[in-house]
């Protein structure tokens, strides 16, 4: 058991499934911008970069790179639809809450209102002691430095923080930052590629957190 101070999490595909909602509201923007529509695995591997990200990748190849455009409409779509399909993975609350004596806080490249909302909505608010989105700094995953100013605030050492993520970014960050990593397989990020990236750890359910660390 590896004693950790601080946990990282990220948000989209390894605390919440919100891939339904996110694909449905760039699909909406699509549509209202005359495009053509995508398919689910082309929206999913888009994901995972931030809002302009997901929006720029969206549009190629359709003739369009209005790309304010489409984050505007991206994100007034889902901010009305942010919470149609969207729920907690198995043991989320659970885990979080397990390791209630430690800060647990969010690093996430999606803009924080959409967080917040998400989890206040959940009543799942409360047990996080910070959260940081892709607007919170000046620099997004998998730039290392939301989890330096999280490693700061908490004065925690780098071998008591773990960044847990579903996406090779969240690897590149925590590597970054020389925290341990830790993968979680069943979110929105690219398995192979999470494999590739070489995380400390490689789970298949948050609960497993419960085994490794204390």
């Amino acid at each position: 058991m590896i004693k950790i101070s601080l946990f990282v999490y990220d948000f989209d595909g390894t605390l919440v499934d919100t891939f339904e909602d996110i694909a449905n509201s760039v699909n909406r923007t699509l549509i209202e911008m005359n495009l053509q529509s995508l398919g689910r695995e082309t929206i999913r591997q888009n994901i995972g970069s931030g809002v302009v990200n997901l929006m720029s990748r969206s549009l190629s190849g359709s003739g369009c790179n209005n790309i304010e455009a489409a984050v505007s409409l991206f994100q007034k779509h889902y901010s009305h639809h942010l919470l149609d399909q969207t729920k907690l993975y198995p043991n989320g609350r659970e885990i979080v809450e397990h390791f209630s004596n430690k800060n647990n806080t969010i690093l996430s490249n999606k803009p924080v209102v959409f967080i917040k909302k998400i989890l206040e909505t959940m009543s799942f608010l409360s047990p996080f002691d910070s959260i940081l989105g892709g607007d919170s700094l000046d620099e997004q995953k998998p730039n290392p430095k939301g989890l330096q100013f999280l490693m700061k605030k908490y004065n925690c050492p780098a071998e008591k923080v773990l960044m847990v993520g579903d996406n090779a970014i969240d690897v590149e960050t925590g590597k970054r930052a020389g925290v341990m990593t830790c993968g979680v397989t069943y979110g929105l990020g690219n398995p192979n590629l999470l494999r590739d990236s070489k995380p400390n750890f490689l789970i298949d359910n948050l609960s497993d957190l419960k085994l490794l660390f204390n």
